[in-house]
């Protein structure tokens, strides 16, 4: 199948259910809601869905697919939370799991974190029954592997983006250290880090523009009416899209993971955990 012909689905979960981006060819074609993850999931025939939520859980302590995910967005870091084992999620109430959270891996359980506990076991359900569809997809992490991609000339590409960087402090330094893309020259020509972490948050105004921007020059133009979601946050269709962009690149055989080298780590159904871009 050509690349032009490929069919992807972004999902992100949003006030009163989920949203999610189809993509053909790498390109917008229709915005959905469901108020129930599986809705979205049993009527559509995609190969690759891309999920903004953990898929994979443990027996007992971290994922290191989030410690490689905070690791890569730098000044970002926080947009990712870390996923606590199954039998945390199947506590209660918050201060019975935050307790056990506390008891299995040494740190406490924060409210946000437990706010989504209904949506994580949603997607666990389904991971369960379709693993070879679903995959992980972090959005600032598909952003930022957005914001560093390569075009045709990587030297012309590198000065572009610095300037620009200069002009919107979109890219600074301080953010590819952080990220641990420090440029080296080989050659005569730089070598791009592999993401570049966005200095504005999502919520911002600058931070929304930005991300819309780099959907934009990817090839991902949102239009102003998106029928079934014309009531969902921006930030979420955002959000949704990005996660596409990062399906259509697994379904191409273009797309990395986190953690980027070695065997991932399993969950506690033996399948692989990776956070994917």
């Amino acid at each position: 199948m050509g690349d032009e012909l490929v069919r992807v689905l972004g999902i992100d979960a949003c006030p009163g259910g989920w949203v999610a981006i189809e993509l053909v060819g790498g390109t917008f074609a229709a915005a959905h809601f469901a108020a129930e993850l599986r809705t979205l999931v049993d009527t559509t025939t995609v190969g690759v869905i891309g999920v903004d939520m953990p898929l994979g859980l443990l027996t007992e302590g971290w994922r290191e697919a989030d410690h490689a995910a905070r690791a890569v967005l730098g000044p970002r870091r926080a947009s990712v939370f870390l996923v606590p084992p199954r039998t945390v999620w199947e506590r209660r109430d918050f201060d019975a799991a935050n307790a056990h959270c506390r008891a299995l891996t040494g740190n406490g359980l924060t409210q946000q974190s437990w706010g989504l506990r209904h949506k994580v076991l949603e997607a666990d359900a389904l991971r369960e029954r379709m693993p070879s569809r679903l995959y992980e997809i972090h959005p600032e992490v598909a952003f930022a592997a957005m914001a560093a991609r390569p075009r045709a000339d990587p030297a012309a590409d590198w000065m572009a983006m610095v300037a620009a960087g200069r002009e919107t402090g979109d890219l600074i330094p301080s953010d590819i250290l952080a990220a641990g893309g420090r440029a080296v020259v080989a050659r005569g020509v730089p070598r791009l880090p592999t993401h570049i972490p966005l200095v504005h948050a999502k919520t911002t105004w600058a931070g929304a523009a930005r991300r819309r921007a780099l959907l934009r020059a990817a090839g991902i133009v949102l239009p102003d009416d998106l029928g079934p979601a014309n009531s969902v946050p921006p930030v979420d269709v955002l959000d949704a899209a990005a996660v596409g962009w990062s399906a259509h690149r697994i379904a191409t055989g273009h797309a990395g993971r986190l953690p980027g080298t070695g065997q991932a780590q399993l969950d506690d159904r033996a399948e692989p955990i990776a956070i994917w871009y």
